[in-house]
């Protein structure tokens, strides 16, 4: 399958109680996919939004002047600027991993999402998608303050896992109907997929797009004992690949150990200090190229987060 036969191929999330589209015969015989998250995305092209976290070498997040950061888009500096204050609301998906292969860690699933939740910035908005071998979004887009946490209740932990199809179908959703530019998707996973049609390339292609969320991958490990059909633990590869769509999400790979309030307290923490750097980009050709991008602060031994490039919008 071609690059652009991939991009119209993107699984899409359906209303309400609508599963995620499971395959592209799928999509198609149902007559295409929707243009809304284009449309969306690509309004204030050739605008960009990248969502931006800066973190000394402990992972404490870091507060920083848009003076000091420096973008180069492609090798050359780009003029930009803070889209947003410090305490601004955030538009944020979670994404629950309700496979077979996580069921002794539902406790601490829900604990940790609980935490999230109540301590986002006032005003901003949730949206939670479980997935097993389909996903659905069980909670659409609603204020923290309207948010019914009964929607936790249908984590069923079984079937086979379709990481790859429900992240990008996930983020494709948040681009184009998220409200705030502030954007965050917590993936909760053991980062095993058996059952995705697309492969990591294309969703790590497809995942990186202008006003893109910042992603936290958030591992859940194996329950001791657990065991794949093959008869081996496959808890170190999934680490490599939450590992993998971090960097390619311009974001932070966190465990989920014994205890939740760890990993929720980091995220919370990292969200608090994340913000949206804006600039306009030098092609602005709707080509659909790569464009490469690198973030600078001079002086400073830290680490930054955001997305290593982006994929202009197409024709």
């Amino acid at each position: 399958m071609g690059n652009g036969a991939v991009l119209q191929g993107v699984l899409l999330l359906m209303l309400l109680g609508h599963a995620i589209v499971p395959s592209a015969q799928a999509w198609q015989s149902s007559g295409g996919p929707s243009n809304s998250a284009t449309a969306t995305a690509d309004g204030s092209w050739p605008g960009v939004d990248l969502n931006v976290l800066v973190r000394d070498k402990r992972g404490v997040p870091q507060k920083v002047s848009e003076r000091e950061l420096q973008l180069f888009e492609d090798g050359t500096e780009r003029q930009s600027h803070f889209a947003d204050s410090a305490d601004s609301p955030v538009s944020l998906a979670l994404l629950i991993d309700s496979s077979g292969s996580i069921y002794k860690r539902k406790p601490e699933i829900l604990a940790t999402v609980t935490n999230i939740i109540h301590a986002l910035p006032a005003d901003s908005e949730v949206m939670g998608v479980l997935f097993a071998g389909i996903a659905y979004i069980d909670l659409p887009l609603t204020p923290i303050a309207k948010v019914d946490l009964s929607f936790l209740d249908r984590l069923d932990t079984r079937g086979p896992s379709a990481l790859w199809d429900a992240m990008v179908a996930t983020e494709n959703h948040l681009v184009a109907n998220a409200k705030y530019s502030r954007r965050a998707l917590v993936i909760l996973s053991d980062g095993e997929d058996n059952a995705s049609t697309l492969n990591a390339q294309q969703a790590l292609r497809l995942i990186e797009k202008p006003g893109a969320p910042m992603i936290y991958a958030c591992r859940i490990n194996d329950s001791p004992g657990f065991w794949n059909s093959q008869g081996r633990a496959d808890s170190y590869r999934g680490h490599r690949i939450l590992k993998v769509i971090a960097q390619w999400g311009g974001g932070v790979e966190i465990d989920l150990g014994l205890d939740p309030a760890s990993p929720a307290a980091q995220i919370v923490a990292a969200i608090q200090d994340q913000r949206v750097l804006r600039f306009t980009s030098a092609g602005p050709t709707r080509n659909g190229k790569r464009h490469k991008l690198e973030l600078r602060l001079p002086g400073k031994d830290v680490e930054i987060h955001g997305l290593p490039g982006f994929y202009a919008p197409p024709k």
